[in-house]
C-alpha cells in the first residue's frame, strides 16, 4: 500500500476517533452544564459560563482534528496574512455571518469569536439531550416566530449573533444562496456586521456526505476575518426597510462571492 493510501486510511480512522471523542468530550461539559443549571446564579452569569465552556470545547476539538492530521487550518485577515490561533475576536453587539461549506463551520466560529448567540435548528431546542445547554447558552431556534425580534434584542444588549445566511450547507463554493434572515436582523437592529469567510480545499463534510468520505489529500481550511461592515457602507439606509432587506442580502452575497473566489484561487 502506498504512503498516500496509508495516510488516507489513517485519516478515515482518525475521523471516527474524533467523532467518538467529540461525543465523549461533549458529555463532560454537559454534566457541568446540568449542575450549573441547579446553581443559584442569575441567567446572564450562567450564560457566560456556558458559552465559555462551549468555546473551549470547540477550540480543543478543531486543534485535535489538526493534530490527528485530518486537516490543517489557518486564521487570516482579509489580505491573507496569517495570525496566531490563540487570538479570539472580541467584539460586542455584532452580526457575525459566514458562508456555510461544511459540517464543522460553526465549531471554528464558536472557537474564535467571543460571546456568541447562535441561531440553531429548532430540533436542538426540543431534544432532551441538548435542550438545557441550548437554553442556558441563550441560543435562538431558527423556527421561532420571533426569531428576528429576539436576535435584534440580544444584539442591542451586546451579544454577538451568529447566523449563516444560506441557512444550510452549500453544494459548491460559489453557490451562496443567501436568505434574507441575516439582513432582516441587521437592518432592524442597525447592527455592524463581522464577515467571516470559510473555505475548505478540497471540500469535505459537505451536505449529504458521510463522515467517512474523506478526501484523498488532507484538506486545508482557511478562516478569514474581514473588517467590520457598517450598514451605511453597504446600502442606502434611508430606503424603506423591505428594500433594505433585499439590497443588503444581495450586497452580502456579492461580497462573499468575491471573497470566497479570491481564497479558492490562492490556496
Amino acid at each position: 500500500m502506498t504512503t498516500s493510501k496509508l495516510n488516507h486510511c489513517w485519516r478515515v480512522v482518525a475521523a471516527g476517533i474524533s467523532y467518538v471523542l467529540f461525543a465523549i468530550g461533549g458529555l463532560l461539559p454537559g454534566i457541568y452544564i446540568f449542575f450549573l443549571a441547579l446553581m443559584p446564579l442569575d441567567s446572564s452569569a450562567k450564560q457566560r459560563k456556558v458559552r465559555n465552556v462551549i468555546q473551549r470545547l470547540c477550540r480543543f476539538y478543531v486543534n485535535l482534528m489538526e493534530f490527528f492530521g485530518l486537516m490543517s487550518y489557518q486564521l487570516q485577515d482579509q489580505h491573507g496574512t496569517v495570525f496566531a490561533k490563540r487570538v479570539t475576536r472580541s467584539v460586542e453587539g455584532h452580526m457575525v455571518i459566514s458562508n456555510h461549506t461544511m459540517l464543522i463551520d460553526a465549531l471554528f466560529i464558536l472557537a474564535y469569536v467571543d460571546n456568541l448567540c447562535c441561531v440553531v435548528k429548532g430540533s436542538l431546542v426540543y431534544n432532551p439531550f441538548t435542550r438545557i445547554p441550548v437554553k442556558l447558552a441563550g441560543y435562538i431556534a431558527n423556527d421561532d416566530e420571533q426569531l428576528v425580534e429576539l436576535a435584534a434584542a440580544k444584539r442591542r444588549a451586546g451579544e454577538n449573533i451568529l447566523i449563516f445566511p444560506e441557512g444550510t450547507r452549500n453544494q459548491y463554493d460559489l453557490q451562496l444562496d443567501f436568505k434574507r434572515g441575516a439582513a432582516n436582523i441587521a437592518v432592524i437592529s442597525q447592527a455592524p456586521i463581522l464577515p467571516i469567510i470559510l473555505c475548505c480545499m478540497p471540500r469535505a463534510l459537505g451536505k449529504g456526505e458521510k463522515w467517512y468520505k474523506i478526501p484523498r489529500i488532507k484538506s486545508k481550511i482557511v478562516m478569514q476575518f474581514h473588517p467590520v461592515l457598517q450598514l451605511d457602507e453597504c446600502i442606502d439606509t434611508s430606503q424603506p426597510r423591505t428594500r433594505q432587506y433585499r439590497e443588503l442580502t444581495q450586497w452580502l452575497r456579492d461580497y462573499y462571492l468575491s471573497a470566497v473566489a479570491k481564497v479558492v484561487n490562492t490556496v
